[in-house]
């Protein structure tokens, strides 16, 4: 016993009792650490499998939504809005534009413009033929001048295809390229003419007319080929501004009556 009256075995009891009650509140570190790790666990096993990986970036699982846009982002300005069929201006009707930008936008059909350019032609090679027959005292008569003419013309047109005389330099707007085409087919032209018109005559011609034929077709064809491409070009002065023709500004005021 001891001086106070209480025995060794209390004594000894009463601070392990303490001691325990005290554990059983407070729990002991070995049970903290398995609920800790009991906790590890079961967060773990809630996680969804890591993604494949390559380096440093993660890759997107292709099966997963979409992560959605954050606000106030949108489409981008550049793009163009959906739903609207968009048509280039050079499919669009001939009655889409009227006025100004009518008369400006409209361009000539090569076809169409390949047969002025033969009428032009044409004329040209009758006006050789005129002018010679006139020089000799001959008769100006149509028949007469178009038999001189017709075997020039059938040279010019028969040749075209192997020069180029109606490609698409010839119908350029660019006085340069015009007056090249027109001088390949007055180089292979008037003497395929020269020589057509020896086989009807059942003789050569004289060395001065195959001369002044050359040099009189090739004034007449490519001058009038260097007009006709100037003149096609809208005749812009130093300023940009186009000459208008009587026509196309008829073709303005019935474009803008329409349009009102």
């Amino acid at each position: 016993r001891s001086p106070g009256g209480m025995s060794f075995a209390a004594s000894l009891a009463r601070p392990l009792g303490a001691r325990a009650l005290r554990s059983t509140r407070s729990g002991s570190p070995t049970r903290h650490r398995s609920h800790r790790r009991a906790a590890r666990i079961h967060a773990a096993e809630a996680e969804p499998a890591p993604t494949e990986t390559k380096g440093r970036f993660r890759r997107r699982d292709p099966d997963a939504a979409p992560k959605p846009a954050p606000l106030g982002s949108g489409p981008d300005a550049n793009a163009p809005p959906s739903g609207i069929k968009v048509i280039p201006v050079e499919q669009r009707s001939r009655d889409a534009f009227q006025g100004v930008a009518k008369v400006d936008g409209e361009a000539e059909d090569p076809a169409l413009r390949s047969a002025k350019l033969a009428a032009g032609d044409a004329l040209a090679i009758l006006a050789f033929a005129a002018i010679g027959r006139g020089n000799h005292g001959e008769g100006m008569f149509f028949g007469d001048v178009l038999g001189t003419a017709l075997p020039f013309l059938i040279g010019w047109f028969a040749t075209a295809p192997l020069t180029g005389t109606f490609g698409e330099d010839a119908r350029s707007t660019k006085t340069s390229n015009a007056a090249f085409a027109a001088a390949k087919g007055v180089i292979a032209g008037v003497p395929a003419g020269l020589v057509l018109r020896s086989i009807g005559k059942g003789a050569p011609p004289p060395v001065p007319f195959a001369i002044v034929a050359m040099v009189a077709n090739g004034v007449l064809l490519v001058g009038w080929r260097t007009w006709f491409a100037g003149r096609g070009a809208g005749g812009a002065g130093a300023g940009g501004n186009k000459k208008g023709n009587p026509l196309e500004f008829m073709n303005l005021l019935m474009s803008l009556t329409k349009r009102w």
